[in-house]
């Protein structure tokens, strides 16, 4: 009997041996074998993986026949997805061929849906920015590359600080939220300056949600979401460079960075580190004495790193460190007390993330657990009237004031958060969550009398449902439900109000992609946002006008703004043999109730100039986005991009009205101020060669109405129609490639050829630094070395 169990238990093993089968095949470009290609095979629950040697050749034993479906993905490579029947036996396929994804589209983004999804998949329009862009336009800040993304413009708002903005759709800075890795950790402090902070070598890519879609990350995402994601290591590699730059000819402008990571053998864990050094000379475009562009230092250190725990759950970790330097006014040789006018800060921001995500073996289910901390200590003077003093010299009043206009702010920013994705049907996935932020700031500046204190917190919570009722449709629907809680003391010298409030806040989202064939994408969308009453945000960018402070305050009965966000567009994207093309057109509709509006600029009793943040009766803003990302082969590569929008108030509102009994007219407007109806960029780099490359790239601003405070002692306030401008960047580069995969990059150009720039500065102690627009640079020079190991 024992021999007869045995006899069955081998023949059984026979037949199911030879049940078994295998598969084999090569995967090439052009008929170049391509090592390091994922090549997935999926049946049901049941994946397969196996990664391509160094001849191309992938192998996969022990599948059961069936009909199966193969997929490859590698980095830079469009997907080949096709069903396949697999035998009993060895199967051997037919060589697959890779087509370079030259555009990038097969990408994941994350911003849309808060899921890693393909870029040309993505339910919800994202655009994206990376190395590439900022290597055509010689981008070393964030700042600089943002303008290369149709919607979204930088200005700069102050000749003493250099304050610099986002608009994104035509609205202001605080209607946009920054993540860092999808997390919202630029507080209000920090976030003022933050675009000019963040170098462009410590960033992998940034992704662009602009409008309300992006509510799941927050519902003041009015205007859209810039989600800055850093590099993740993924290969071996290093680099090195120097920018050297000279303003107007003039005045230097010095960049050293360094990039490198280290990954395992078994791409089981790796690490990636950065380092940055700006040093920028301040620079006089009029000869009075007093900047248009601010004395700059910038020194950035970080890492990110991961590790794969197991086969399918992952830690990521992530630091930095940002000391930051700028001043401007004049007396650059003297104290900050001791100069005409001077704004000077020093901030020192350290930030620190972590995550743990993991996935269920068939991959249905997805959980995610983060935390991201940030801590800012600032020091700043705001100051005017300061002098040299001599032995023997009595202390003025204006003395006094100019010793005591130095100030301290320290920031705290916290995001935790839990995140759970399911495939609950094939065609159905839910997404939700929970996240808590925590924003604490604490600013003093004795020399104006002045403290605040405030703390924000949200405890927000989101859901999210993606339903496939057939191939070609997909519709997401879900919202976030807000409890903000904000507790302010703002003690003006003169004023003294409490801000207490708890507010409930729900924000939906509905948006919709119909497929019409392979080339042709509709979507649509819905969503609303909001903006809590609180006095330290980005609205609080302290400037000077005629020697005096300028400082925000909240109107008694302000209330929050609300906002309705419409989108609809058309994606085609087509392959032409060697010719990729992506085009875009989105159209939006923004509405706030309730705008906040800055307006009734004054001067307390303490000489502290304030300006107060009050309720508008309403504001639409309309208007259209145009894209065209198009490549031949590997030599040609173009972006190009524009905006026409439109803005108008529900009814007239005023900017500036005098005091008492006068004469004079009200200063009023019926747009949004700083908002050109045209503008837009381009990028194209042509690779002649390996070795040499050219680019030329540039930014369109069409006019546009902005504010000028023409007399210091009445505020009185004007409006004025600013010119056009059209900025034109070239640059050129030469590669040296040696042996071991050593390279060496030598390259030079100019930016803004035309030296298309703003020739009515204010001049003098008297002047309104707010008075400004245009291109941030006049025509400047660069050039540069890279040597690089990958």
């Amino acid at each position: 009997m024992r021999q007869f169990t045995l006899f069955i238990f081998f023949f059984h093993s026979l037949i199911s041996l030879g049940q078994t089968a295998s598969v084999s095949g090569t995967i090439e470009e052009a008929g170049v074998p391509v090592p390091g290609v994922y090549v997935f095979l999926s049946q049901g629950d049941e994946n397969y993986t196996a990664v391509t040697d160094d001849e191309g050749i992938y192998r996969i034993n022990e599948l059961t026949p069936g009909d199966y479906t193969l997929r490859t993905s590698f980095i830079g490579y469009a997907t080949v997805t096709k069903s396949t029947s697999i035998q009993q036996g060895p199967n051997e396929f037919a060589p697959i061929s890779l087509r370079p994804d030259i555009l990038r589209l097969e990408q994941v983004t994350v911003t849309g849906t808060r899921n890693e999804v393909p870029l040309y998949k993505a339910p919800i329009i994202v655009s994206r920015l990376d190395d590439r862009v900022f290597e055509a336009s010689q981008s070393l800040s964030m700042a600089e590359g943002l303008n290369f993304s149709p919607g979204l413009r930088i200005e700069n708002n102050c000749q003493n600080c250099g304050f610099i903005q986002l608009r994104m759709n035509g609205l202001e800075g605080p209607y946009s939220q920054v993540l860092i890795n999808s997390r919202p950790v630029f507080s209000a402090l920090s976030g003022v300056y933050a675009l000019e902070m963040i170098p462009t070598n410590m960033i992998d890519r940034i992704e662009v949600v602009k409008g309300g879609g992006s509510v799941l990350f927050g519902g003041n995402a009015i205007a859209g979401t810039v989600n800055i994601i850093t590099k993740d290591p993924v290969d071996n590699s290093f680099e090195v460079g120097l920018n050297q730059a000279f303003v107007d000819g003039t005045s230097g402008d010095r960049t050293v960075y360094l990039n490198g990571s280290i990954v395992a053998e078994d791409l089981n864990k790796g690490v990636s580190l950065y380092a940055f050094n700006r040093n920028r000379d301040h620079w006089d475009a009029n000869g009075d004495g007093f900047s248009e562009m601010v004395e700059l230092n910038n020194t950035t250190i970080g890492f990110d790193a991961f590790y794969n725990v197991g086969e399918r759950s992952k830690i990521k970790l992530n630091g930095y460190h940002i000391n930051e330097y700028r001043r401007g006014g004049n007396d650059f040789d003297l104290e900050p007390h001791q100069s005409d006018v001077a704004e000077q800060l020093n901030h020192t921001i350290y930030g620190a993330g972590a995550s743990f995500e993991t996935a269920s073996k068939n991959n249905k289910h997805r959980f995610a657990l983060y935390t991201t901390l940030q801590h800012t200590n600032r020091a700043s003077y705001y100051g005017a009237g300061g002098r040299v003093l001599q032995p023997g010299d009595t202390l003025t009043e204006t003395d006094l004031l100019a010793l005591n206009a130095y100030g301290t702010s320290t920031d705290f920013a916290a995001v935790g958060g839990i995140q759970y994705s399911a495939a609950l049907l094939p065609t159905l996935t839910l997404t939700t969550g929970s996240e808590y932020q925590f924003n604490e700031v604490e600013d003093q500046m004795p020399g104006y009398k002045r403290s605040i204190s405030q703390e924000v917190s949200t405890l927000g919570s989101y859901g999210q449902l993606e339903w496939n009722p057939y191939k070609k449709l997909t519709l997401v629907a879900g919202g976030r439900y807000d409890l903000v809680t904000i507790r302010g003391d703002y003690n003006l010298g003169s004023e003294l109000f409490v801000n207490n409030r708890t507010l409930n806040v729900v924000v939906p989202r509905a948006h919709v992609m119909y497929e019409v064939n392979s080339a042709i994408k509709l979507r649509a969308g819905y969503a609303q946002g909001y903006r809590a009453p609180q006095a330290f945000d980005e609205d609080l960018h302290i400037e000077t006008v005629g020697g005096a402070a300028l400082f925000a305050r909240l109107d008694p009965g302000l209330i929050t703004e609300r906002s309705h966000s419409y989108t609809a567009s058309v994606n085609y994207t087509k392959f032409l043999n060697q010719w990729q093309f992506n085009a875009v057109a989105e159209g939006f509709y923004t509405y706030l109730d309730n705008p906040f509006i800055l307006s009734d600029q004054t001067e307390l009793p303490s000489g502290v100039g304030v300006i107060t943040k009050r309720n508008g009766e309403g504001l639409n803003v309309q208007g259209v986005n145009m894209e065209l990302n198009m490549a031949y082969a590997a030599k040609w590569r173009g972006q190009f991009g524009f905006t026409a929008q439109t803005t108008a108030y529900a009814r007239t509102e005023e900017i500036w009205s005098p005091e008492g009994d006068s004469d004079i007219a009200p200063t009023t407007t019926d747009v949004l101020l700083r908002t050109p109806d045209l503008y837009g960029f381009w990028s194209v780099t042509y690779t002649v060669t390996k070795s040499w490359k050219f680019n030329t790239s540039g930014i369109y601003t069409g006019p546009m109405q902005i504010a000028h405070v023409i007399d210091p002692e009445t505020e009185y306030t004007d409006l004025k129609t600013t010119d056009a401008f059209t900025e034109i960047n070239l640059k050129a580069s030469y590669t040296l490639y040696g042996k071991d995969n050593y390279r060496v990059e030598f390259f030079l150009g100019v930016q803004n050829v035309l030296n298309q720039f703003q020739r009515d500065f204010d001049s003098g102690t008297d002047r309104d630094a707010g008075y400004v627009y245009g291109p941030a640079r006049p025509i400047s020079y660069f050039g540069g070395i890279k040597f690089g190991l990958n």
